[in-house]
């Protein structure tokens, strides 16, 4: 008898069991919960809606049969095993259920349950790697062997520095490099590890920064007393990042004397941080004087977007990509490589093979 990836029999003529089938037309894998189930469901809904398509005929039908699928994989999926049936996909056109109709695979190798036999149908197990906690426990701890590697590549490269103009300039641009291609992963990774600890309920949302603890005022004394007790000053809470709206008290208390200062910049190293009217609107930043820099999407946006494209919104790089390197309205840079925008959504983008990676399709 076939099986399907996930252990359960398969019917004839499909590489699939009935469950795994409807997974399949939801965009899901075989172990997802019930709350990715009906957030697919939700997404897949309005992206197929036949009412998007008025000016196409062709593709308002096509559409049409979308949501058939869509709605009887979903009700396959949320009722209960005495309600349902073996589900099928509703019926087509012959020409067009020939394109969609899936080869036969070769018979696999029955799973074998830990008394020998072959494991029964129903729902599988939920493995240890698909809990929340130890992603997020297995992401912390491979950002810690690579900042550790970080360290040690830094050290092997701090040498002192040739004699030689052209043997020091080499050097130079090769510990550069190596720090920017660093930068891109140990940014991205953060972001991964930011949002697990969001689904965990360990972080706040990720629409607003960190706010500081609220200090209540002391009590101001009272106008008859002969003798003021001096109040200790309180002490500046150091925000975790600096972004958008920033004072300059604030990045001076979390990154200390610049190298150079005027009234709408601060240098440090190679980075830089725009200001106007005491606030940062914008910044520079050099992988090699790297700055805790942040900016956050200004709306909820799908965590699990792995990608992003032509119209998508500025939030859904944000989200996918990371913080930038340095931005303005309408260009998001990343090292060399650049994202471009009108009125808020992509247009195009310019990957340097040598700079940070995009994640555009």
């Amino acid at each position: 008898m076939n099986t399907c990836l996930c252990g359960d029999a398969v019917e004839a003529g499909s590489a699939r069991c009935p469950r795994c089938a409807a997974l399949h037309r939801l965009d899901l894998d075989f172990n997802a919960s019930e709350t990715e189930i009906r957030r697919s469901y939700r997404l897949l809904v309005k992206v197929w809606h036949p009412d998007r398509f008025q000016t196409d005929q062709k593709l308002k039908d096509a559409a049409e049969q979308k949501l058939k699928d869509i709605n009887s994989a979903f009700e396959f999926l949320t009722s209960t095993s005495t309600e349902r049936g073996p589900w099928r996909p509703p019926s087509r056109p012959p020409a067009e259920a020939a394109r969609h109709q899936t080869p036969p695979s070769p018979d696999p190798v029955p799973v074998q349950s830990p008394a020998g036999n072959a494991t029964a149908a129903g729902r599988p197990r939920r493995s240890l790697r698909s809990w929340p906690a130890f992603r997020f426990f297995l992401k912390t701890a491979v950002l810690l062997f690579v900042l550790l590697l970080g360290r040690y590549l830094w050290i092997a490269f701090d040498v002192p520095v040739p004699q030689d103009p052209e043997v020091a300039k080499v050097l130079s641009d090769g510990k550069t490099n190596l720090l920017r291609s660093l930068e891109a992963p140990k940014e991205r990774f953060i972001n991964a590890v930011e949002q697990d600890m969001r689904r965990l309920g360990l972080h706040r949302s990720a629409s607003a920064p960190p706010a500081a603890p609220l200090i209540p005022r002391p009590a101001a004394p009272p106008a008859n007393s002969l003798r003021l007790a001096k109040t200790p000053p309180v002490p500046r809470a150091i925000q975790s990042y600096i972004t958008v709206g920033s004072t300059r008290d604030e990045v001076l208390a979390q990154q200390g004397t610049p190298a150079a200062s005027s009234e709408d910049k601060l240098v440090y190293g190679k980075s830089e941080l725009y200001f106007k009217d005491g606030v940062v609107i914008g910044w520079r930043i050099d992988p090699a004087s790297p700055i805790r820099v942040k900016l956050w999407p200004s709306s909820a946006v799908d965590p699990s977007l792995a990608s992003y494209t032509v119209g998508s919104s500025k939030d859904v790089v944000l989200t996918v990509q990371g913080t930038p390197t340095a931005f303005t309205e309408d260009k998001f840079e990343y090292g060399r490589s650049e994202v471009y925008f009108r009125d808020n959504r992509v247009v195009s983008w310019k990957e340097d093979p040598d700079s940070a990676p995009l994640w555009a399709r």
